[in-house]
This record gives C-alpha cells, structure tokens and sequence, in this order.
C-alpha cells in the first residue's frame, strides 16, 4: 500500500467518525436548547395565568376561552394523572392527520369553586423541522469540509513526498555495474536532503568497496594462472621418475586433482569477471537446438557412467541473439548439475519451446531460496559435490548478460532450471 494512500485511509476513518459523533451530538445540543426555550415560555405563560383568571366573571368564561385558545386544554383536575414539571407528548393532529410533538406544563387551580387542570401546549413541528435543516447544513459542510481536506491532503502529500520519490526512483535505477551517477539535485526539504546526502554517501562506499573487490578477484586470477601452470608441469615431471613409490604416486595424483580444482576455479573467477566487465560481444545468431544436442553428445559419457537417461523433447529451430560460446557454457552447466544431483538410473527431461528452455531431474527438494541457490560460492548444496560453487552463478550472469531469464522451481519431485526467452 502506497504512503498517500495509507495516510489518506487513515484520514478517512478518523473523519468519518468525528463526523458520525459529531451528527448526533449536535442534534442533542439543539434539541436540548429549543426544549429549554420552549420550557422557559410555557413558564412564563403559567406565571401570568392568575392576571387572565381574574378576568373572568362566570364559568361560560371559561369555556369561551378553552374553545378559543387551542393552545390552552382545560380539563377536571386528576391527581393521578397530574404532572409536575414541562413534558413531550405525541398528539393527533386532525389538520395534518399525524401525530405531532407537543411541549406541555401543567398546572392546577381552583376556578369558581372547582378545581381545574390548566395545560399550556406548544408544537414542536416547527422546533423539529429547523432542527433537520440545521442538520442536514451541518452535515453538507462537514463532507464538503471532509472532502475539500483529502483533496488538499493529496495535493500536499504529493508536493511533499515528490523528493522521496525521486530518491526511490534514483534507488530503482541505479546499476552497480555501469556506475550511475549520483543524485546531487537540492530537494528542497532538509529532511530528504539529509537522506539524499546518506545515500550517496552509502553508495559511494559500496561502489568504492566492489570495485577493489571485484579489481583484486580479477587480478588474483590473473596472478594465479602462471603459478598453477608452473605447479602442474613439474608435478607432470615429477610424475614421469621411474623410482616413485605407489604412495608417492598416489599424493601426487591426489595433489594434481586439487590443482585441477583450482584452476578451474580460476578460470571460472576470471570468467566471471570478464561477464561483469562485459568483455564479450553479443551478436552472434545462436541455434538453441543445436547446442542442446551439442551439449548431450558431449556429456552423454557421464550420464551413461550413472545409468542415466537424457530425453530431449525437440521442437523448431529456436534463435537468439548473443555469444555462441558463452551459451553453450550455460546450457553445459545446467546439464552437468543436473547429472550430478540426479540419482543413478534416472532419467533427465530437457524441453524446449519456442518460449522456454527446461532441464528437469529427479531429486530431494533443496532446504534454501532461490537467491542462495544462484549464489557465488554456495555451501547449501550437498557437500559431495564436484563442483566449485561457481556453476549456477556463471550460468546466471551468462542469463542475464544474454537478457534472459534463469529461474529454478522444485514440482512434482523434479529440480527444474528453465531459461525464459524474452520476447
């Protein structure tokens, strides 16, 4: 979920619910004080009763006057029913046909000898119709209120964070290898200068830092070929005296194996480093079939040596553009891995589509991520394992200089390496 989104998310519950309290708080608030007004009139009214009673002379006063004033309800006076105080009551209104909501105080008193109660009544149609009015207002300018905010919020938001997005965007383009210069633009706001400034400074140390790594690997190689060539010339020599012992022969040949190893590590090292440098030409037509077919007839001896069967499924002539060698080193070393990590009598699958490349073989599922299975020098893989841990990482530069893309996924008990061709 993106910042602006989320912060708006955020704004949008908090004022929904400000809103929601503040709808029927208000309505509270109102109504209390119309009640209040109202309340304050009718005992107003009841104080000056006594003046109109004195006006009148006989009882037929009295019912002229209950038969004028509508507002004004004359009745026996109840004890039981009698109530102290102003209260609300709904009475049926014959004009409108509904039930109305009336304010009403009563009070008792004694008329030519009788006891009556005397009720004031005010409608509280009019109170109730103004209030609606005000909330309906109220509610139209806190959503247009609430609206006029998510918009300014926006505009600012994306005013504000556009530093913090050129500095993403800087970090999502930025390629180690071809040395993307730095961003030095002034962002305007101190708190993304001083990131901006960190991160430089962050990448400047690593680039400082691959480039001698990557400039003593290549030079360590380079410094070892001669040594190693040196080394396996006199133990060749060495080899060839008529007086070694069975075990000296033995260490010697044990010794010339290991050396084996570390020249094709150094070899795989300065392979490596050549891919990085990007010191090989990519404009050759490659026939993927055919290097495929080139690949299982030179390694076809090893699979057989584990009774193992190599099945290709051909399809049509499938092209692409890049270095004839290198290409055929990878499909070479995703073949060898999978003849070393198949059990014997086994059979391995290699299909190819016009989209896709796969080598499948039988296997136990790995116990670590892609990422680590790609990686320089990986020790996740079986420990008896002839190879120097450098295999999938080439194949996965020489992948990615070629633009293809090298994934592996373990289904139905099968390791699968495939390279994607990109359209």
């Amino acid at each position: 979920m993106k910042l602006l989104k989320y912060s708006s998310r955020q704004y949008l519950w908090l004022s929904a619910i400000i809103i929601l309290l503040s709808i029927p708080s208000f309505y509270f608030v109102v109504n209390s004080l119309f009640l209040k007004s109202t309340d304050q009139n009718l005992k107003k009214e009841a104080t000056q009763l006594p003046t109109h009673l004195i006006q009148l002379k006989e009882e037929s006063d009295l019912i002229l006057w209950k038969n004028i004033d509508h507002d004004v309800v004359i009745s026996d006076f109840d004890p039981n029913n009698f109530k102290v105080g102003p209260f609300t009551k709904e009475i049926y209104n014959p004009e409108t046909k509904e039930d109305e909501r009336y304010r009403i105080l009563e009070t008792k008193n004694d008329i030519f000898g009788k006891t009556y109660n005397i009720s004031f009544k005010v409608s509280l149609v009019e109170n109730d119709d103004l209030i609606k009015s005000i909330l309906i207002v109220q509610i139209t300018l806190l959503l247009l209120l609430f609206i006029g905010f998510q918009l300014v919020n926006r505009s600012i938001s994306k005013k504000i964070w556009l530093p913090f997005n050129k500095i993403l965007t800087f970090l999502k383009d930025y390629d180690l290898d071809n040395k993307t210069p730095l961003n030095e633009e002034i962002l305007g706001i101190d708190e993304f200068n001083d990131l901006n400034l960190e991160v430089n400074g962050l990448i400047s140390r690593t680039e400082k830092t691959y480039h001698l790594q990557k400039e003593f690997t290549e030079n360590a190689a380079h410094e070892l070929q001669t040594p190693i060539a040196i080394i396996k010339t006199k133990l060749d020599l060495f080899l060839q005296e008529s007086n070694l012992t069975k075990n000296q022969s033995l260490i010697v040949e044990q010794i010339s194996y290991v050396l084996q190893k570390l020249g094709n590590l150094n070899k795989n090292l300065l392979l490596l480093s050549k891919l990085e440098n990007q010191q090989f030409h990519f404009n050759e037509d490659v026939e993927v079939k055919e290097q495929v077919l080139s690949a299982i007839e030179n390694l076809n001896f090893f699979a057989e040596a584990k009774y193992q069967q190599i099945l290709f499924n051909k399809s049509k002539e499938v092209f692409i553009e890049g270095n004839l060698n290198l290409f055929s080193q990878l499909i070479q070393n995703l073949l060898i891995n999978a003849i070393q990590h198949s059990s014997k009598g086994t059979i391995i699958n290699i299909t190819l589509t016009s989209e896709s490349l796969t080598i499948s073989n039988e296997g136990k599922e790995f116990d670590f991520t892609q990422e680590k299975l790609f990686s320089r020098f990986s020790k996740t893989i079986e420990k008896d394992q002839k190879g120097n841990g450098l295999g999938l990482a080439i194949s996965k530069k020489i992948a990615e200089v070629h633009q293809l893309d090298l994934t592996y996924k373990y289904d139905k008990a099968k390791h699968c390496f495939i390279i994607s061709f990109k359209a």
